[in-house]
């Protein structure tokens, strides 16, 4: 048999105290570094429970965005949404998401805003007013084609075709009481013999009242086709416009100080339009600067 040793000592005769077992010893606490991981473990604890009061407020945040979104929807849509999630809605059987949605009714409200704007007390449409309609169109049908999908799109589309017909219906009760209409189509309406024109003064606000249905159809015309992102676009659409409507305008009023004012005014309120509702659909725009 070998015999084995350990130094000068047998292997037989080694007692246990010459063995050092590393598992079961208890290592050396350095309280400095005890100090320094405890510092860390509570930074952390903060930490963790600013997220979890950042979500907190996040989805109450979240939850007060969303009901104003379905009250808006209500509102421009004449529907009630139903909340499908925290994240998306349903408007008679399409469905959003929470952004998409807010998004969209932020463009719709500026379109709305900018079309009651355009129109006077009287209720009645001037030539400038459907230059109002289709450049909203214009504008809002674009942000629909880049940015939502083809049911969500025809929706809002619908609810912006919804405000403009509600002027025209505005519009047509007031020529049904104090007009005729007339089969000619440059000048579709004539005064009623029954209507007195005391009233009709005070309703009128003797203003031009679009009863040219051709120039009705070529204003609309040139606003569909317009690249309002273009600025060149705009300026010779609006010089167009101009030229347009100006004979019209000649046959309420010679007096060239009031024509030009009342060009002057179409020009900045189309402006006006142009650049809200353009605003508000490239705020929105996730696709393109171009709207």
């Amino acid at each position: 048999m070998i015999k084995v040793t350990y130094g000068s000592q047998s292997l037989n005769t080694l007692k246990p105290s010459h063995y050092v077992n590393k598992k079961n010893s208890s290592p050396k606490v350095d309280p400095q570094k005890e100090k320094i991981k405890a510092k860390i473990n509570s930074i952390i604890d903060d930490a963790a429970s600013v997220i979890r009061k950042y979500r907190d407020q996040e989805k109450v945040e979240n939850g007060k965005r969303m009901n104003e979104v379905i009250d808006c929807v209500e509102g421009l849509l004449g529907k009630k949404p139903e909340q499908k999630s925290d994240n998306s809605i349903s408007v008679d059987g399409v469905e959003f998401t929470s952004e998409e949605m807010a998004n969209a009714v932020t463009v719709l409200k500026s379109a709305e805003g900018a079309i009651k704007g355009s129109i006077t007390d009287s209720k009645l449409l001037d030539y400038v007013n459907y230059g109002h309609f289709e450049i909203a169109r214009n504008i809002v049908e674009k942000y629909t084609r880049k940015n939502l999908n083809a049911e969500q799109g025809e929706l809002i589309n619908k609810a912006l075709n919804g405000f403009i017909d509600k002027a025209q219906e505005q519009h047509d009760s007031i020529i049904r009481k104090y007009f005729e209409k007339t089969t000619d189509d440059f000048y579709a309406y004539k005064v009623s013999e029954t209507a007195q024109m005391d009233d009709l003064a005070t309703v009128t606000e003797d203003k031009v009242v679009a009863s040219n249905l051709e120039l009705i159809k070529k204003v609309t015309t040139l606003f569909s086709k317009v690249e309002f992102s273009d600025t060149l676009s705009v300026a010779t659409a609006i010089a167009k416009y101009k030229e347009l409507v100006s004979p019209a305008y000649k046959e309420v009023t010679e007096n060239t100080e009031k024509l030009e004012d009342k060009l002057n005014y179409d020009t900045l309120s189309l402006g006006k339009t142009i650049t809200s509702i353009l605003a508000a659909a490239k705020g929105q725009n996730h696709v393109s600067d171009k709207v």
